[in-house]
């Protein structure tokens, strides 16, 4: 009798170790806001809290990349 299911063989799943780089964006906006809105300095015309969040968005990105770029290179991205 033909098995009409293709066999699948899973691949051993690699340590994604590089996913704690997500927390940075976390830990980024959530404990050190508490810690900056202490901090009274003004740069140019903007406060320091606004700085710092916008800061927190580039470098949110920037960690949100770098884990795509890692899973991309070991092959974990599905193509769509």
């Amino acid at each position: 009798m033909p098995d009409d299911e293709p066999t699948t063989t899973s691949a051993p799943r690699r340590p994604r170790r590089h996913w704690w780089l997500l927390a940075i964006p976390f830990l980024w906006c959530i404990v050190a806001v508490p810690f900056v809105n202490q901090k009274a300095y003004v740069w140019g015309s903007v406060p320091f809290l606004l700085v710092w969040m916008t800061a927190g968005v580039i470098v949110g990105s920037v960690a949100i990349g770098v884990v795509f770029a890692i899973d991309s290179r070991n092959g974990d991205v599905e193509r769509v």
